[in-house]
C-alpha cells in the first residue's frame, strides 16, 4: 500500500522495471529508427546513378508494396508466430534491399530499381505492428497507456533523428552505409522480438490453440470488429492530416525562399508530439477517466487550425508548430491502444498491420491533396485541419471506458464459445 502511490506517479519506471518490457522497448526503438531513415535512404541509394524522378518512383514503390501486404504479413504473424514471420520476411527484405543497392551501383535501368524497391516493400518484416501487439498483450492494463505513449514518442523521435542520421552517413561515407544501418537495426528488432518469451495476441490471455483455430477459420480476421473498422477510418483521416501538414509546410517554406525552415518546422511539430506523448504516458490512469480519442483529435484539429492562421504571419509559425503537434502524439498513442483493445483475440499483429496500411493510404491522399494547393499552402493547412476534424468526428462512434471493456469481454467469451467442442 505504501508503494502504490510511487508506482502511480512513475508509470514509465514501473514499465521499464520489467525485463521483458525493457526488451520490448529496445525492439520498439530498433524497429522505429529504420522507419525514420527509410525514405531518405531509398532515395539516396536509388539516385546514385539515376534521375531523382526514378528514385522517387522507387520510394513510392517501396511504400505501396509495404502497405499492400501489411495485413497479410500481420495475419501470418498471428497464425505462424511473430518471430518466424519476421525472420522469413527479414531474409527476403535484406536480399531485396541489397538487390536495390547493386542495381543502383551498376546503373541498371529505372524499372529494375523500382521493381527491387517494390520487392523490398512487399517483404518488409512486420516488426512495428508486432511490437505494438506485444505491448497490448504483455503490458498490464494500468501500464498500457504509458507503453503506447512511449511507442508514439519513439516514433516521432525516429523521424527527427532518422533523416539526420541517414543523410550524415550517406554524405560522410556512402548511401550503402545508411542502408547497412537500416538492415542491422531491422534485424536487431527481429531478434529482440524473438527474445520476447510471451506469444503475441491481440487482447492477451486466452487459450493459444483456441485463438489460432479461431483465427484460421475467420476470413475477415480483425475486420469483423466494428470498433476496429471505425478506428481504421479515423487512422486514415488522422494520417492524411499529418501528411498534408508536412507537404504544405514544405511548400510554404519554399514559397518564402526559406526551404531550410521546413525541416525546423516539421521538427518542431514532432517535438510537440513527443512532449504530448510523454505527458500522456506519465499520467496515472484512472478507470473511466482516460482521455477520449475524440478529445485528443479535437485538440489536434485546433492546433492545425492555429497553424493555418499563423501562416498569415510567418514569425508565429515557430510558436504554432509545436502546439500543433502537442495532441498529435497522444492521439496516435490512444488510437494504437484502442486498436489493440478492439482486435479479436489472436489477431493483434494483423489489426496493427491494418492500422499501418490504412495510415499509409491516408498519407498518400493527404499528400496528394496538399500537393494540388502547393501554390497557396494555407489552403493545404486548412485541408489538414479539416481532415483532423473529420477524424475527431469519426472517433465519436467508438466506445470507450467501461463500455469498451464490456464489449471486449463479450467478444472474448464469444470467441471461446465458438471454438469449444460441443
Amino acid at each position: 500500500m505504501i508503494d502504490a502511490p510511487a508506482r502511480a506517479e512513475s508509470p514509465y519506471r514501473e514499465l521499464l522495471a520489467q525485463r521483458a518490457l525493457r526488451r520490448l522497448a529496445a525492439a520498439d526503438a530498433c524497429a522505429r529508427l529504420p522507419q525514420g531513415m527509410m525514405s531518405l535512404t531509398v532515395l539516396l541509394v536509388a539516385a546514385q546513378h539515376a534521375p531523382m524522378g526514378v528514385a522517387g518512383l522507387a520510394l513510392a514503390g517501396h511504400t505501396l508494396g509495404a502497405a499492400a501486404t501489411a495485413p497479410l504479413r500481420g495475419r501470418f504473424a498471428d497464425r505462424r508466430g511473430l518471430f518466424a514471420v519476421c525472420a522469413a520476411c527479414g531474409i527476403g527484405y535484406v536480399l531485396a534491399m541489397l538487390g536495390l543497392l547493386t542495381a543502383a551501383l551498376a546503373g541498371a535501368p529505372g524499372w529494375v530499381l523500382v521493381a527491387t524497391a517494390v520487392a523490398a516493400g512487399l517483404t518488409l518484416p512486420p516488426v512495428s505492428p508486432g511490437v505494438r501487439s506485444l505491448w497490448a498483450a504483455c503490458a498490464a492494463p494500468r501500464l498500457r497507456r504509458a507503453a503506447f505513449a512511449l511507442d508514439a514518442a519513439v516514433f516521432d523521435l525516429s523521424f527527427i533523428a532518422g533523416p539526420v542520421l541517414a543523410s550524415a552517413l550517406s554524405a560522410g561515407i556512402a548511401p550503402a552505409a545508411a542502408l547497412g544501418l537500416v538492415l542491422i537495426l531491422t534485424w536487431a528488432a527481429i531478434l529482440a522480438v524473438g527474445w520476447q518469451a510471451r506469444p503475441v495476441g491481440g487482447g492477451g490471455g486466452g487459450d493459444r490453440g483456441d485463438t489460432r483455430d479461431r483465427a484460421r477459420r475467420d476470413l475477415l480476421g480483425p475486420l469483423r470488429s466494428a470498433v476496429l473498422r471505425r478506428l481504421l477510418v479515423t487512422a486514415a483521416l488522422a494520417n492524411a492530416a499529418l501528411s498534408a501538414t508536412e507537404v504544405s509546410l514544405t511548400a510554404y517554406a519554399r514559397l518564402h525562399h526559406a526551404l531550410w525552415a521546413s525541416g525546423v518546422l516539421l521538427a518542431a511539430i514532432s517535438a510537440g508530439s513527443v512532449t504530448g506523448s510523454l505527458l500522456l504516458g506519465a499520467r496515472t490512469p484512472r478507470w473511466g477517466r482516460a482521455p477520449r480519442l475524440s478529445r485528443l483529435l479535437s485538440g489536434y484539429t485546433a492546433g492545425l487550425a492555429a497553424l493555418a492562421a499563423a501562416s498569415l504571419f510567418p514569425p508565429l509559425l515557430a510558436v504554432a508548430a509545436p502546439l500543433a503537434g502537442l495532441c498529435m502524439g497522444p492521439a496516435l498513442a490512444t488510437l494504437f491502444s484502442a486498436a489493440g483493445s478492439a482486435a479479436p483475440r489472436g489477431n493483434g499483429a494483423e489489426a496493427q498491420a491494418w492500422i499501418n496500411s490504412i495510415m499509409n493510404g491516408g498519407a498518400a491522399c493527404g499528400a496528394a491533396m496538399a500537393g494540388f494547393t502547393a501554390g497557396q499552402p494555407i489552403f493545404g493547412l486548412v485541408i489538414a485541419a479539416a481532415a483532423a476534424g473529420a477524424a475527431a468526428a469519426s472517433s465519436l462512434a467508438a466506445p470507450s471506458g467501461r463500455k469498451q471493456a464490456r464489449a471486449d469481454a463479450a467478444q472474448a467469451a464469444e470467441a471461446v464459445a465458438r471454438v469449444r467442442p460441443r
